[in-house]
Parts: C-alpha cells; structure tokens; sequence
C-alpha cells in the first residue's frame, strides 16, 4: 500500500504522516482489501476546501472531508497485479479543528474520525439514506474504537458525532 501525503500549504495536519498511513492500512485491511492499492491524502486550506466542494459537488461553502474514488479496491476486472489507484481523500485540518468542540472531540480525534469517513467512502460506503448512513457510522465507530485501542487510548473514549446525510448540506 502506498500513501502519498501532501500538504503543500504547509498546514498543521492534526496527526502525523506515520498515523495518517498507519489508520489507512488499518481500514484497508479491516475492510478485506489484500491488493496493492494507492491513495492519496491531501491536506489543504478553508479557501481550497470551498472551492473543491463547489466544483464537484455544487456546494458553496468549505467542508471538512471530501473523497474522490478512482478504482474500486474489489474490482475483478482490473488484473490482479497491477497497482490500484483508490482514490483521493481531502482534508480541511482547520475546519476539523474549529468542529471538533462542536462534537466533544480533541481535533486529533475529530481528523482520526474524517480520515476514516473519507477512505471508507473511498471503499464504497456512503451516507445520503438513513439506512446506509447507519452502517457507514457504525463501521466508523468500530474501526476508531480498533485504532484507540492500537494506539493504547481507551476504546470507550471515542466519541462519535451524529449520523451524517448529504441533503442537508
């Protein structure tokens, strides 16, 4: 697996690049994905977030994650040697820093949580109806318990905000 970490802003990411691959491999390999595969995760400003969920999702305003999936990590038609380019997972390190208060969290935590939401869009979950938001949340919750527990945290500490759905935003 391969983890290509930019930050050309230079902004304070939260966690480390070591976590940030370290919970990547977690997801992947909790979610049964044994191919070599690619991703991305950038790291960029309020002003680039607002832009990039304007431009592909038609939303005028900044967000906190975004995920951009390339192939997909089961795809048996995509020869079983070749490399796979997941995709691209986005974050606003300031605008998860500023919410996370808003659900209980350290932003560390609150980063740890987007990280996971947006490889696990990357994997094929999603959140738009109320019953895949369900799943999507209670994989969430299980994988953060899992990486709280590798890192020697408290499992029961993790703190797990409200279902998410798109036709709110």
């Amino acid at each position: 697996m391969a983890v290509l970490i930019s930050n050309d802003a230079e902004l304070s990411t939260l966690i480390s690049e070591d976590e940030v691959c370290s919970i990547a491999a977690h997801v992947l390999a909790a979610e049964g994905v044994e191919r070599e595969v690619e991703i991305s995760v950038s790291f960029v400003d309020e002003e680039e977030m607002h832009a990039l969920n304007a431009e592909w999702r038609g939303i005028d305003r900044t967000t906190d994650v975004l995920s951009f999936e390339c192939d997909s990590a089961f795809d048996e038609d995509i020869p079983a040697d070749g490399v796979l380019e997941l995709g691209d997972v986005i974050l606003a390190p300031q605008v998860i820093a500023a919410q996370a208060p808003d659900f209980g969290n350290t932003p560390a935590d609150e980063c740890r949580l987007m990280l996971v939401h947006g490889l696990l869009h990357l994997l094929g979950y999603d959140h738009i109806e109320d019953d895949e938001a369900e799943v999507m949340e209670a994989r969430e919750d299980e994988l953060l318990r899992e990486l709280a527990a590798c890192r020697g945290d408290d499992p029961d500490a993790i703190v797990h905000g409200p279902l998410t759905h798109h036709e709110n935003d």
